[in-house]
């Protein structure tokens, strides 16, 4: 009896044991994640959203963006415009160059960014940044780079051009709010107008000032003007449905602009709107399976602001000591400051219908879309002038004064309407997870809105060379007419570490009818290498 009592107990003990081995035992702790901040080498293969450079609720980044190009027909590099050189086709553009050319696959930038946890799924965002040229080390001015050019002849003109970033100290952003995952985000300040994020998401080019004709000018986000891809007074809200169904994801957004030229504005109204969704899983199982991404976007502005310059005059002197040389005038009006610019105003709207698919079975992405951009005479007439964005004066119109002979506002550009459509189409595949490369193809295409009794025709032209030689040129004898433009890009982008690009690429551009006139070359080709960091 003794013997079958301890049979006993060593069986149940032998259950025991393998039902122990059965049980769950305690997980052994989930490896740390490597120490980014162990190295230089380590930080830089790190995402931000890994080793984000914080403290508390305020992050700070940056991004260092420098290179090399030359440009087949070109203008001297500028300080202070965004861009700093020309890559697509410009009136300025003459004889090949080389250039140090910042910004070429993005603005150069330093910013903060503010995200703090408040209570049931809300949180404090807010977000400011500056824009700034790696190689003059100025922030970013385009008002700045046309008053440097003043009464400068034309091809005796370094690069410069209008922009939305006009030298401010939040010259890309600014702006505060609050966010819910549920509700949407609602912010106030500075922000890109919804033109300028949707060009940016459907361009396989991201807008890069070199690769892309929608980075080189900000025209085509903001409707026709450069000045109109961000708003410096306005309301912002996005709302991401959040997959409420399972076979789309639908988002919507909203910009209203409150306050004008006084605040800061390149309008003295602003309202835009987007619609859009994402769906997954479409030919699922299919070699083309896939998800398509679609949005619309529709704007308008009201009495919008493009700046430019007065160009000086040349000629080849007829008598005196200097008989057969060039001389040049300024055209700048006496009593007048030499920094003061004109201004073109119209009222502008558009529309945007873009779309993008993204395969499942391998890494490529094909997007396009539709622009159309219409502009008309503005509502409002500024006889005394006003102060456009970052302070530079434009003064008031005065005529029937022999004093002042001078137009500096032109309300009338768009008496008959300009109406203008853009198509563009590219894709992009991963080679591998550090390799893309990209190629996309651009056109703009404008209506003839010239309202003068002068037909459209073929006119000669005599433009002076930086040495003072005449240079013959025939083109249509007005920018109102009929004409068109295109591009046609392509990149490959290495990412050596997760933080730096090492990229070359090559735009090719071209310009022709009315949108030609006064060029002095038709055709530009401008590759680029450089180096971006971001931190």
């Amino acid at each position: 009896m003794r013997k079958l009592g301890v049979a006993l107990a060593m069986t149940i003990a032998a259950v025991g044991v393998a039902r122990a081995a059965d049980l769950p035992t305690k997980k052994e702790a989930p490896p740390l994640p490597p120490n980014c901040f162990s190295s230089i080498w380590a930080f830089m293969d790190s995402t931000a959203a890994d080793c984000p450079l914080s403290y508390g609720p305020i992050t700070f980044y940056a991004t260092l963006d420098i290179g090399l190009q030359y440009e087949s027909n070109g203008a001297a590099w500028s300080p202070t415009q965004p861009n700093g050189t020309a890559s697509f086709i410009n009136k300025q553009a003459y004889g090949s160059k080389w250039l140090w050319s910042p910004n070429n696959l993005s603005q150069s930038v330093a910013g903060l960014k503010l995200s703090q946890p408040l209570a049931y799924g809300w949180s404090l965002v807010g977000t400011v940044e500056t824009g700034f040229q790696t190689i003059s080390w100025n922030l970013a001015n385009g008002a700045r780079s046309l008053a440097q050019n003043n009464g400068k002849a034309q091809l005796m003109q370094g690069f410069g051009a209008d922009s939305g970033r006009d030298g401010q100290w939040d010259n890309s952003q600014g702006f505060v709010g609050i966010s819910n995952k549920t509700y949407g985000t609602l912010v106030g300040g500075r922000v890109n107008t919804l033109g300028l994020d949707g060009l940016v998401a459907y361009d396989v080019m991201s807008s890069a000032y070199a690769f892309s004709p929608f980075g080189f000018s900000g025209s085509y986000a903001g409707f026709g003007d450069t000045e109109l891809t961000r708003s410096n007074t306005a309301i912002k809200y996005n709302w991401n449905s959040q997959n409420l169904v399972s076979w789309a994801n639908f988002h919507v957004a909203g910009l209203a602009q409150f306050g004008g030229y006084n605040q800061g504005n390149a309008s003295t109204e602003m309202w835009q709107g987007d619609i859009g969704a994402d769906f997954p899983h479409l030919f699922a199982g299919n070699y083309f399976a896939g998800t398509l991404s679609a949005d619309f976007i529709g704007g308008y502005a009201q009495n919008a602001v493009n700046l430019s310059n007065f160009t000086g005059t040349c000629a080849v002197l007829k008598s005196g000591p200097f008989k057969g040389q060039t001389g040049c005038t300024d055209g700048i009006p006496e009593f007048y400051n030499g920094g003061d610019l004109k201004a073109t105003l119209s009222n502008n709207v558009g529309t945007f219908l873009l779309g993008k698919y993204k395969f499942d079975q391998f890494p490529l992405t094909v997007s396009g879309g539709w622009d159309r951009i219409k502009q008309s005479d503005p509502s409002s007439r500024f006889p005394n002038g006003f102060e456009s964005i970052a302070g530079y004066s434009v003064p008031g119109t005065i005529t029937g004064n022999k004093l002042f002979p001078t137009t500096w506002i032109s309300y009338t550009t768009y008496a008959d309407n300009r109406i203008a459509n853009v198509f563009f189409i590219g894709a992009k595949y991963a080679v591998t997870s550090q390799i893309d490369v990209a190629a996309a193809y651009y056109y703009l295409e404008q209506n003839n809105y010239n309202s003068s009794a002068t037909p459209c025709a073929y006119a000669n032209a005599t433009l002076y060379q930086p040495n003072g030689s005449p240079l013959e040129v025939s083109r249509i004898n007005s920018s109102t007419c009929a004409g068109s433009q295109d591009a046609i890009s392509f990149l490959i982008d290495y990412r050596p570490v997760k933080r730096m690009d090492l990229y070359a690429g090559v735009m090719i551009s071209n310009v022709y009818g009315g949108l030609a006139n006064s060029f002095a070359v038709t055709q530009e080709i401008a590759p680029t290498v450089g180096l971006r960091v971001k931190f």
